[in-house]
């Protein structure tokens, strides 16, 4: 099948990876389970693929604490001040995507990653976009995802 509104189906086929993937990752051993590298994959494909077809379209919601915990289910997110709204964040994050400026730490001896550290060196050594508990980046792509996907299909009728 062919893409009839290509910005839409990618989103949405995206969500649907993730939805799936989610599904069938208990069938996998714990270390076979990439859930982490899905996401990031998948956050690569939602910021840039759409950003660069849809600027317009990217929200610029004010990214208070209230907002994060109440609409996204995040309350552990430390966000730079620069950034005040998601179309900032957006932005952001698909720099330090792009630049492979992403860590993975882990807090104890098991070397699971707890965090995942979003940077922009190229803002200067130690600028840190954003630092997600690693089980709240999900949350995170996924109001990102449907929100855009939302104002896509109401300005594309």
């Amino acid at each position: 099948m062919n893409y009839k509104d290509l910005d839409i189906d990618f989103i949405q086929r995206t969500l649907k990876l993730i939805s799936q993937y989610n599904e069938q990752m208990k069938n996998y051993p714990f270390e076979d389970q990439l859930n982490h590298t899905l996401l990031i994959n998948c956050l690569l494909g939602l910021i840039i693929f759409p950003k660069e077809r849809s600027l317009s379209f990217l929200p610029k919601l004010r990214l208070t604490k209230q907002f994060l915990s109440k609409e996204m289910g995040i309350n552990d997110l430390y966000l730079n001040t620069d950034i005040v709204d998601l179309k900032d964040l957006i932005i952001a994050l698909r720099n330090s995507i792009a630049h492979c400026d992403i860590e993975f730490k882990s807090e104890n001896d098991k070397n699971l990653i707890d965090r995942i550290i979003f940077s922009d060196a190229q803002k200067g050594v130690g600028y840190t976009v954003a630092n997600f508990k690693s089980e709240e980046l999900l949350p995170f792509i996924q109001y990102y995802a449907n929100y855009l996907l939302s104002n896509l299909q109401k300005h594309r009728k």
